[in-house]
Formats: structure tokens, sequence, C-alpha cells
């Protein structure tokens, strides 16, 4: 019997249809395997929390275990209670030679700490290197579990008929997040000089839920540094409720 012979072109039809099927089916099979991204855990317990704590720091991990388990709930309460996290606030006033601390309870359970530390370091004749430190903490049964600090640095000259504040400002940021259950990121800042002896830093803290349990959309908290020369030096540092 004479084997039929098809005409190239139609091979090449039926090549190029084959492959093309292939192709589809594995998008389609890619798509299948590669599933969509999932949504927020529902709620960070108490297990979660020492898994990650794990990852992230001993000495934390450590206090915690201490603690009695009922404790251990409640503790992973708060840190996904959105209320608590909208409240963490504090609020220092005082000279720049003393520095200061302030304390706000939420409950008898949470605390809101504020402190800030001053340094003037006069390399000489009256050029002055000012640098205040403003830390905002949260703790839980005594643990902090966060942690966002400033630090503003400048320089004044005080040898002039006029003292006034010289250069440019600078702000640092830095953040110890031992929240599982907020991402927290900040903005850039900014500094800005006033009438030559006022000083302000400020920047924006952003916490992002992480489970449903602590809610949706970011919280915003305004860290802000104001340090003054005059008749008395003196500063005013206020990290706001969301």
């Amino acid at each position: 019997m004479t084997p039929l012979l098809l005409p190239w072109r139609s091979i090449r039809r039926g090549l190029a249809a084959g492959v093309g099927a292939l192709l589809l089916t594995g998008v389609a099979a890619q798509g299948t395997a590669v599933a969509a991204p999932q949504g927020k855990p529902a709620k960070l317990t108490v297990k979660d929390y020492r898994a990650w704590l794990k990852t992230k720091d001993a000495k934390t991990l450590k206090a915690f275990d201490e603690l009695p388990r009922t404790k251990q709930q409640k503790l992973v309460g708060y840190l996904q209670n959105r209320a608590v996290t909208k409240e963490f606030n504090a609020k220092v006033t005082g000279a720049l030679a003393k520095g200061g601390h302030s304390e706000v309870a939420y409950n008898k359970d949470v605390r809101f700490i504020g402190d800030v530390k001053t340094s003037d370091s006069d390399h000489s004749h009256g050029v002055h290197t000012i640098t205040v430190n403003f830390t905002a903490t949260e703790r839980i049964y005594d643990i902090p579990v966060l942690t966002q600090k400033t630090t503003l640095s400048y320089v004044y000259e005080s040898f002039r008929p006029q003292p006034r504040i010289t250069g440019k400002p600078k702000l640092k940021r830095s953040i110890t997040n031992l929240n599982a259950a907020f991402a927290i990121e900040a903005s850039k800042g900014a500094v800005t000089v006033k009438n030559k002896k006022t000083v302000v830093a400020n920047l924006t803290w952003y916490a992002t839920p992480k489970y449903k349990s602590a809610g949706s959309g970011a919280l915003t908290k305004r860290q802000t540094t104001t340090s003054s020369h005059g008749a008395t030096d003196k500063f005013t540092a206020v990290l706001t409720k969301s």
C-alpha cells in the first residue's frame, strides 16, 4: 500500500496548532499552580508570636516566656488591639540642659513612655553642637514591644552678638518593632529653622496591620521635636495619637 503523503504546508500547520495548544495548556496550568495571594491571617496567636520572636529578639522571647499563660494571651491581645496602637503617644518638655521623662498609663498593663536625652558639645569659643534624642516606648507588662526614636542635631553659635542656629540641622530615626501585628515604617522626615533660634524636626510613622484582628488601613503618627534658644533653652518632644 502506498503511504499517504501530506503536503509540507499542512504538516507545518498541524505542528503549529499542536505547539499553540501546548503553550495554552502550559499557561493555564501555570495560572492554576500560582494561586492568588491570600488575605491577611485572622488573628495573632501566642504560638505565632513566639515563633516570630525567635527570629527577632531572644531577650524579649525570654521575658515573654516568663509570663503566666494568661498574661501571654493578654499581651498578644494588646498587640493586635488597634485601639491600643492608636492611643500610643508621648509628650516630654523641659530644659535642654536636663532632658526629661514622662509616662502615660493606658491601663494597669500597658504604659507609654517618653524620654529625652540631650547633649551640648562646645567645640570652641561658643560653637555648640546640640543633640536631642527623643524616644517613645510602648511597654506591656514592662516588656518594651515598640520603641521609636529620633535624633535631632544642629549647630548653635552663642558667641555672636545675636546667637543663632547655623548650618543644616540633621534628623535621624530608628525603630525597634517587637509587635508582630503591625509593620511600621517612617517617612524621611523634615527639619526647619525658625527665626534662627528654633529648630523643628518631624516625621510620620505608618503602622500597617498584618492581621485582620488589627483592622484595616495604616495608622499614622507624627513625631516632633522642637528645640529653641533664648532666655531659656528648652525643648518640646511629642508623639501624637493616631
